[in-house]
């Protein structure tokens, strides 16, 4: 199956990948992984064009600030998005038969030069589907993925954005209206009191 979706993917774009994975190859089987940075909106304005059902399931690094929660309303209400989910209970519990699916969300450390990485397991979640759309991108461009489409598990795991710049998403965002998270240019996002310890990123 993979040999045969990558060859009817290889010359389509991010939109038309995705269109052919949620409306025809995958329908109903297709769950995305996604977080309030620059690259992970763009795949949810495309998906808002496709199919604004499609369940999403958003991930975040340490401290849940205001702004966050502020944002992630905006781009729910603005993209028209209706099956919004949060990470399951013992997530971290590998379903019989499958392997540990894993979103590394990247995080600073209590305002500390340098970054820490945190696993978010999705076995819970991704349980019964056959495609996942993974587009938290907490890793540097191009560098989560080495193919748009690999096997792990019983999913494919999809990283549409895999060859796309930062000047690219900088246009499509412009494009559509889309305004970075507030937190975005002070990236890495330093403490706003003591309890604070991983600190999350909003940018690319």
């Amino acid at each position: 199956m993979l040999v045969e979706i990558q060859e009817k993917t290889k010359n389509l774009n991010c939109y038309s990948l995705i269109e052919y994975l949620v409306n025809d190859h995958f329908k109903g089987k297709t769950i995305v992984s996604a977080s309030l940075r620059a690259r992970s909106i763009v795949v949810l304005q495309m998906l808002a064009d496709i199919d604004p059902a499609t369940p999403i399931v958003f991930c975040h690094a340490g401290t849940i600030y205001p702004e966050s929660v502020e944002y992630k309303q905006f781009i729910i209400d603005k993209l028209g998005l209706t099956d919004i989910r949060e990470p399951q209970k013992r997530e971290s519990d590998t379903m019989p038969g499958d392997r540990d699916h894993v979103e590394w969300l990247k995080a600073s450390y209590n305002g500390v030069l340098g970054t820490v990485k945190t696993a978010m397991h999705l076995n819970k979640s991704l349980d019964g589907f056959e495609c996942w759309i993974s587009a938290v991108y907490h890793n540097a461009v191009g560098r989560s993925q080495i193919n748009r489409i690999d096997v792990e598990g019983k999913v494919l795991r999809i990283n549409p954005l895999l060859n796309w710049t930062r000047e690219e998403v900088d246009k499509f965002l412009q494009a559509h209206s889309l305004p970075p998270h507030k937190l975005a240019p002070r990236d890495p996002v330093y403490p706003k009191n003591e309890n604070d310890q991983q600190l999350p990123f909003y940018g690319y």
